[in-house]
């Protein structure tokens, strides 16, 4: 190792996977845990900050579709400095520099206070970028970035979003925004709807109102919208569909509802081509390669930096007050994220 580093961590430890999520987040513990050693092709990375994201909600609760052998360290992504390399040119590279970083594999994760990383996962970050910044900088902008990508490759001239005032769904607003490409977006109450509307949101549907159904398939028909961006299952996915044209496509990427998608009409799926699938973000990000990553991710930086998009971070708490606030969280998500910051 490069500089010396203490043997022992404190990290955010799950022991078992609770089905209620709120029993999930209460059951967290602050342990002190063997600092892991890279590999070689891994660096070790001082953790400054990590978010808890829908996804890592998932996996304390068991549903996620990645799986770790538990007791383990929750945490999907952050961002800290490369303090120590295992081995291999990149890694070797990356000792010193400030990355944004992510670990799906079957080891300790990011809500710690160090990490070992894939080197070749790792994305360094542009100065002027705060560490802060660059903990969110993978799972929601990424997962923006690709939703918006696949519709487009898929040719469909407009889309639909469940969830518009979620992280991810504002991204979406923005960058949608930017590409001059039509976007629908639905919301639960009127202040999202002026919410979004100050973001620059052109066409925004209050679920919650009286005609709804109309004005969503209306809508749909006149911007040729067939994309949809679905985040909430439950009957929402059926709605959504069911009032997209011909040849429609929902892109299930989340499950806020916490229930099966429903309501689906089975004629439409025989009868006019729609189509009900799934978005995986480490599927698409496999599928654009390493220099595909770094050039989203170059793409992100840039309109983090310049205000374009953004992640609003409602607190930011050490290990000794995680299990509060993500509690708190769970209960308020549109209010903002929470970051976990080791090192208090």
């Amino acid at each position: 190792m490069s500089q010396p580093i203490s043997d022992q961590m404190q990290a955010l430890l799950l022991e078992a996977h609770h089905d209620d999520v709120l029993e999930a987040v209460r059951s967290l513990k602050v342990v002190q845990r063997a600092t892991p050693k890279p590999a070689h092709g891994q660096v070790l990375v001082k953790m400054d900050a990590s978010p808890c994201n829908p996804s890592d909600l998932l996996f304390l609760q068991g549903k996620y579709g990645t799986g770790k052998t538990l007791p383990t360290v929750p945490g999907w992504e952050g961002a800290g400095t490369v303090v120590a390399s295992g081995g291999g040119l990149l890694a070797w590279w990356l000792q010193g520099k400030r990355v944004a970083c992510g670990n799906q594999d079957d080891r300790d994760g990011a809500w710690a206070q160090y990490m070992a990383a894939n080197a070749a996962e790792c994305i360094p970050l542009k100065q002027g970028l705060t560490l802060e910044q660059g903990a969110t900088l993978i799972i929601n902008p990424l997962t923006a970035v690709g939703l918006l990508a696949t519709a487009r490759k898929e040719g469909h001239a407009a889309a639909v979003q469940t969830a518009g005032a979620s992280q991810v769904g504002r991204m979406v607003v923005r960058l949608a925004k930017e590409a001059g490409y039509p976007l629908i977006s639905i919301v639960r109450r009127d202040a999202q709807v002026e919410l979004l509307k100050r973001e620059g949101a052109a066409h925004v549907l209050n679920s919650s109102n009286a005609g709804f159904v109309e004005q969503l398939t209306d809508t749909c028909a006149k911007l040729q919208a067939t994309a949809a961006f679905e985040a909430v299952a439950g009957d929402m996915t059926g709605i959504v569909l069911n009032a997209m044209p011909r040849g429609a496509t929902a892109y299930v990427y989340g499950s806020l509802s916490e229930t099966a998608c429903g309501g689906v009409e089975p004629l439409g799926l025989v009868f006019e081509e729609k189509q009900l699938r799934g978005f995986y973000l480490g599927g698409w990000l496999k599928q654009q390669g390493s220099l595909g990553i770094l050039r989203a991710a170059g793409r992100v930086q840039r309109m983090v930096m310049k205000r374009q998009i953004g992640t609003h971070v409602e607190r930011r708490v050490g290990l000794e007050g995680a299990a509060a606030a993500l509690e708190h969280y769970v209960q308020h998500m549109t209010d903002g994220k929470v970051l976990i910051a080791p090192h208090g």
